[in-house]
């Protein structure tokens, strides 16, 4: 249990999928019974990576130095040698922070949305904006299923009803058809976020990368200073905890060499 687990379904070419359990802490030993049941997950079209991570220091996907540590880094590295249109990230929770995952104010707090719950005590959501914005495309569908630690069967089984649904889509659009024809309210829900987040820290986080190829940012009071242009000058709805995360997003962006991280520039 917890050990990697790399494992290919389907053929190369077409869409990309990628399930990522084990991300951070010991969540692996939870993790790896979703990434198991979905062994035997039909792909009809393109490609599916399964991985599992090994055990490793707990520091949350919101903290821009999980990136730089050795497990980040080798996640970010499937990331990038894969090039998922469809990500989903894996993780476990225990009882006690449900209220912290699903509060209403975990935006104002934390910089992002409560979780929605779907049934069966999983929750879903987008992953972190600071890999959101730099390694995934606007219309792409990186997401995360939150389950109990030591999940149930019922669990389980909802985690393989989503997977099914992945397996069988190529975009975003179509997942977010199928999924609202099981979990209508959720779906709207969550179609409310993407949209804040596609008329708000996205094109924030695009104009920021353009304007710091065109200025010459000597040091971090730099880089604060633009950004806070950017926001100003675009009337962008984002609280200090994302503005925040703007800074970390870049700075990832920075680190990953990503003015060649963007899948349509990769494809070129």
């Amino acid at each position: 249990m917890g050990a990697s687990f790399p494992k290919e379904i389907g053929a190369k070419g077409g869409t990309s999928r990628l399930f990522a359990g084990g991300v951070h802490g010991k969540e692996g030993s939870s993790t790896i019974h979703v990434i198991e049941a979905a062994n035997d997950i039909n792909v009809p079209e393109g490609n599916l990576i399964l991985y599992n991570l090994p055990p490793s220091p707990y520091l949350s996907t919101l903290d821009p130095l999980y990136y730089l540590s050795l497990t980040g880094s080798k996640l970010m590295g499937i990331i990038q040698k894969n090039r998922p249109d469809i990500y989903l990230e894996l993780h476990c929770y225990h009882q006690d922070s449900y209220p912290k995952l699903t509060r209403k104010d975990r935006k104002k707090v934390l910089g992002v949305p409560g979780l929605v719950g779907l049934e069966n005590n999983v929750l879903i959501g987008s992953v972190s904006p600071l890999i959101r914005s730099v390694f995934f495309d606007l219309n792409d569908f990186p997401f995360i299923l939150e389950i109990p630690c030591n999940p149930p069967a019922e669990a389980l089984q909802t985690c393989h009803k989503i997977m099914e649904i992945l397996a069988g889509s190529s975009n975003r659009l179509e997942i977010m058809e199928k999924l609202s024809q099981v979990y209508p309210q959720q779906i709207k829900t969550l179609n409310n976020y993407f949209k804040d987040y596609s008329l708000n820290f996205h094109p924030a986080f695009q104009e920021i990368k353009q304007r710091a190829l065109e200025t010459d940012l000597k040091n971090y009071h730099d880089l604060e200073k633009l950004i806070n242009q950017v926001i100003n000058e675009g009337n962008f709805e984002v609280n200090p905890k994302q503005i925040k995360q703007l800074e970390g997003a870049f700075l990832i962006y920075k680190e990953y060499n990503s003015f060649k991280c963007n899948k349509r520039t990769m494809k070129i």
